[in-house]
């Protein structure tokens, strides 16, 4: 019987090749949209899944009041909290700490070097913490003694080739090592790190190096908030109970300080995995390799895929509907030659079944094409090696079985319940319950396609704005350069020497350096400033700038000067921070003297704000210090004959500093980077809403083909009776544009309610308008136009004759 079954299901498909591709092609599309974007979202959902014991570990993060009033939200806390907390608290089975060195650094060894992205000081029990392979070295003792070094798989391959590094001692040349470059022994060769965690892992130096430049006092210090601590906990905890009781062991050592500076602090606890989409924490653990993720787009984009299965599924429905039209004869044919329910049911069952695996056959190729491509061209990270979510696993699987499993017995129990008798008389279309359902359906379907394109016009309209939006400087034309590693080259200092070799070369407009870029988030920030003896409330951001700095990237002066030497106790704010210090105006706070950390300095000058962040996030008081020690030279250049210019410099720099690679990028372009995850999410959202609206102009073509099958009769009347091929188009074109128009007012509360919740993420956005939400209106009613416009010409303009006889 299976077999008979088999083969009245090919003979079916084949019977019908147009209709049968139509089908096959839409559901084929839904699932591989699906599967796409489930590869996307399993690989965001699995970062920092690997580790052991992920689910129990989480990492402080301290909330700072002044006044009652929140100042600031960061991972950065005292390292007194990892051994206060572990010796109090009995649930905190382990705790590791890890501070940034060095944002770059140069290992050398002999006359070999590589370059390091990311140097941290961890504690020696990183790897009982965190699950990162050590290749070699016992994971134990690795990092227990000073000086002390774990590096990765690539560098040692870089460095050593094919020779054993344990043992062998190299030398780092890194800012922050006070002009040294000290030498370390190598204890362990760890794994790449993945790209699927928010530690963007270079080098491990042992912690207790840095007793050997600061001595001990760090170690128990509420200060010194530079570390990222990081609680393994007892299974079972409850993380939000132990939040409750870090309280009273705070203020236990803090007692004096909340009373005097009249601030509060508070400690949280966040997930391991939960850390890359999640938080948006001020001085958040660099990453070189790839932006934070987003919460918000991953979930969104899940439910489109969903949404696009589901579009998919109803097409699904509303085609094997229309084509029981064709078959009600067929099975009251069966039916009085005495076939059971049951086993019509079966067949058609069988039949949906192969065109699902038919589809999927389909889909698997479409994603083995095309995936790689599309992986490419938005730099999507999809490594196919990770551990998936269990849940996710089975919720996916179920939505499909329960889509699968619906769209089968749907037709099928309503192709076996027709009755013989009012089939071979013809009477079986007059059901009006199956004629609302199926206007429901696609009213559902382009209501989901109305939000998808506003939702996806919104988003286009958003990162435009960011991107065109007037930053109050200038990134054009600037050739930003790593600076040096090692501290002294023996020619003095380092910015000065390379300023006045290269100021000369072709192109080079003028030079100037500063501790970070536009772009970047500053780390360095004080929480304590005094004017003139009165303390302030609010956190500031520092950034160490050459002379040349405000010129070269044109912004403006409020009032005062800019720095003329780096001689002298001088700062320059910008208005934030004005605002924030409590002057009315720029001229006011000229003279006057701020107090950080015992240091005094003068208000020199007041600058126009500007945007050193993306438009994501408002912009940060900075206070201005000027220096001549520099992480980046940043160089103005002419954008004619430019790879001459950019050869000079590297002849300069190599000249000068032996043994650091030649780095660089374009300002612009790094600036830019900031939106990768807005414009990754613009343009899947836009790619995957186009193809929902395809699906679903299918299911429309599916449900007219139905109606002018159903209206043969009516339609050949009213051309005997004098209708003109225009009246006739009206006529049937009405009905849909009305489940149109129903699905416009559905939709638009709906997509102005989400696409208002997402711009709401940003210090600056744009103003949803009636037009942008009208817009999406006009594209669906034009597409509706066009799908149901070929075949309502085609019946209005058929000969009546032949449209009587066929009924």
């Amino acid at each position: 019987m299976l077999r008979n079954y088999f083969k009245i299901a090919l003979r079916t498909l084949w019977k019908s090749k147009l209709f049968s591709l139509i089908t096959i092609l839409g559901l084929a599309l839904g699932m591989a949209a699906g599967w796409m974007i489930f590869r996307y979202v399993a690989f965001e959902l699995s970062y920092d899944q690997f580790h052991a014991s992920a689910d129990d570990t989480y990492r402080v993060y301290q909330r700072i009041y002044k006044d009652g009033e929140l100042d600031i939200q960061t991972p950065q806390v005292a390292p007194a909290v990892a051994t206060n907390f572990q010796d109090n608290f009995s649930t905190v089975k382990n705790h590791t700490r890890l501070v940034v060195l060095g944002p770059d650094g140069v290992l050398t060894y002999q006359d070999q070097y590589a370059s390091e992205k990311l140097i941290y000081l961890a504690d020696s029990s990183f790897f009982s913490v965190f699950s990162f392979p050590l290749l070699q070295g016992n994971p134990r003792t690795a990092l227990i003694e000073p000086f002390s070094i774990v590096i990765s798989e690539s560098t040692a391959q870089q460095l050593f080739g094919q020779e054993n590094p344990l043992g062998e001692t190299i030398t780092i040349d890194a800012e922050n090592f006070d002009g040294q470059s000290p030498e370390f022994e190598i204890t362990g060769v760890m794994a790449d790190i993945p790209k699927n965690t928010h530690l963007g892992l270079g080098v491990l130096v042992s912690y207790p190096t840095l007793f050997e430049f600061v001595g001990h006092q760090f170690d128990d210090s509420w200060d010194w908030n530079n570390t990222y601590t990081y609680l393994q906990l007892t299974e079972g905890t409850d993380p939000l109970s132990l939040e409750r009781e870090f309280s009273p062991i705070v203020e236990q050592f803090n007692e004096k300080r909340f009373a005097e500076a009249n601030i509060q602090w508070e400690f949280g606890l966040q997930s391991l995995p939960s850390i890359h989409l999640h938080s948006d924490l001020q001085h958040e653990a660099p990453v070189e390799a790839s932006v934070p993720g987003n919460a918000q787009y991953v979930y969104l984009l899940a439910a489109l895929a969903l949404l696009i299965l589901l579009i998919a599924y109803i097409n699904f429905i509303n085609l094997t509907t229309v084509k029981a039209l064709r078959r009600a004869r067929e099975v009251g044919i069966r039916k009085v030659a005495g076939a059971q329910r049951t086993q019509l049911i079966g067949q058609f069952f069988l039949e949906t079944l192969l065109i699902n695996l038919i589809a999927v056959t389909v889909a698997a190729a479409i994603v083995y094409l095309l995936f790689p491509i599309l992986a490419e061209e938005f730099e999507l990270d999809t490594d196919t090696t990770i551990n998936i979510p269990v849940l996710m696993v089975v919720s996916g699987n179920l939505w499909l079985l329960a889509l699968v499993i619906g769209s089968g017995f749907y037709p099928a129990l309503i192709l076996s319940g027709y009755q013989p008798v009012k089939v071979l008389k013809g009477q079986f279309t007059k059901s009006s319950a199956g004629s609302s359902l199926r206007k429901v359906l696609v009213v559902g379907q382009f209501a989901l396609a109305f939000v998808f394109i506003a939702l996806t016009l919104v988003a286009s309209q958003q990162v435009r704005f960011m991107q065109q939006q007037d930053l109050g400087f200038n990134p054009e034309q600037i050739v930003v350069l790593k600076a040096p590693k090692a501290i002294d080259y023996g020619h003095g200092n380092n910015y000065t020497r390379f300023q006045q070799a290269s100021s000369a070369a072709s192109g080079v407009l003028n030079i100037s350096g500063s501790t970070t870029v536009p772009g970047q988030n500053i780390y360095d920030y004080a929480d304590r400033i005094t004017v003139n003896g009165e303390e302030t409330s609010g956190v500031f951001s520092i950034q160490q700038v050459a002379t040349s700095y405000f010129q070269q990237y044109d912004i403006k002066i409020l009032a005062g000067r800019t720095f003329s030497d780096i001689l002298g106790h001088q700062t320059v704010i910008n208005y934030s921070a004005l605002k924030l210090l409590g002057f009315n105006n720029a001229q006011e706070a000229l003279g006057k003297t701020l107090e950080q950390n015992g240091r005094q300095e003068e208000i020199i000058g007041v600058v126009q704000d500007f945007h050193h962040q993306s438009l994501k996030k408002a912009i940060e008081p900075i206070l201005f210090q000027s220096r001549s020690t520099f992480n980046y030279y940043t160089v103005k250049v002419q954008t004619n004959n430019l790879s001459r210019t950019l050869e000079q410099l590297q002849e300069n720099y190599q000249s000068l500093f032996p043994g650091s690679p030649f780095e660089y990028f374009f300002l612009d372009e790094f600036f830019n980077r900031q939106y990768q995850s807005e414009r990754q999410f613009n343009a899947l959202f836009r790619l995957f809403s186009g193809l929902a609206v395809v699906i679903a102009c299918l299911g429309l073509l599916a449900l007219s083909s139905f109606n002018l099958t159903q209206r043969t009769k009516e339609i050949g009347i009213r051309k005997v009776l004098g209708a003109s091929v225009s009246n006739l188009i009206v006529l049937l074109s009405t009905d849909y544009l009305k489940l149109i128009g129903i699905a416009l007012v559905i939709a638009v509360p709906v997509a102005n309610y989400f696409a208002t919740e997402w711009l709401n993420n940003f210090a600056y956005a744009i103003d949803i308008s009636v037009g942008l939400l009208l817009l999406p209106g006009v594209i669906i009613l034009t597409l509706t136009l066009l799908t149901i416009s070929s075949q309502t010409l085609t019946a209005a303009r058929r000969n009546p004759v032949n449209s009587l006889r066929e009924e």
